[in-house]
């Protein structure tokens, strides 16, 4: 799993978390990005255990599966604990195709390797955080 350092949301201040917002993805071997983390870390420490806690706890992990009101576009979320530990890279327009994603996430998840270096990427424009999962998985 790669840790990357990103631009913070213009709400986001760095007494919040740290001098630097830091954040997890789990990309494949073809550099293709299949999760990430839905939170900022005030450091590599911080990042790194969040990515040890959902790879301790990818047993007990729920997965939610659900269709945005009005995009009407699947993504997925996985909880633990009842706290969102991981989300999709991106939107999908068909439910099998969301599904198949979560899949590979998991699989990746449970084989990764946490990369040791740093990589200093901006915030996506209109790129949007999920809250706390609600409900049960699907």
């Amino acid at each position: 799993m790669d840790v990357e350092r990103r631009q913070a949301p213009h709400e986001w201040t760095p007494g919040d978390v740290g001098a630097e917002a830091v954040s997890w993805r789990l990309v494949g071997a073809n550099n293709h990005e299949l999760g990430r983390g839905p939170d900022l870390h005030g450091g590599h420490t911080a990042c790194s255990a969040a990515v040890r806690r959902l790879r301790d706890g990818l047993d007990r992990a729920v997965p939610l599966v659900s269709m945005g009101a009005t995009t009407g576009v699947w993504s997925w979320q996985l909880a633990l604990d009842d706290r969102c530990v991981a989300v999709a890279a991106r939107t999908f327009r068909r439910q099998r195709e969301c599904r198949h994603s979560l899949q590979l996430f998991l699989a990746a998840a449970a084989e990764g390797q946490l990369a040791a270096g740093v990589t200093y990427t901006r915030r996506l424009r209109g790129l949007r955080l999920p809250d706390a999962v609600r409900g049960t998985a699907s």
